[in-house]
């Protein structure tokens, strides 16, 4: 499966946003971190979830 493919700090931002719909700002506050941050780890994680569909 796809999302088990990521690395685990990828994991939450993607289920927190996707399947939670949380906004970004919301992601960051849960997790404590910037949204800086929180928006390359999303973009990163789907990057790759998409590329490991591609495959």
């Amino acid at each position: 499966m796809a999302l088990e493919s990521l690395p685990e700090h990828y994991l939450p931002v993607i289920l927190l946003r996707d399947f939670e719909e949380l906004t970004i700002v919301e992601i960051a506050e849960r997790l404590d971190e910037n949204i800086p941050s929180v928006k390359s780890r999303l973009h990163r994680a789907r990057t790759l979830v998409r590329e490991y569909l591609i495959e």
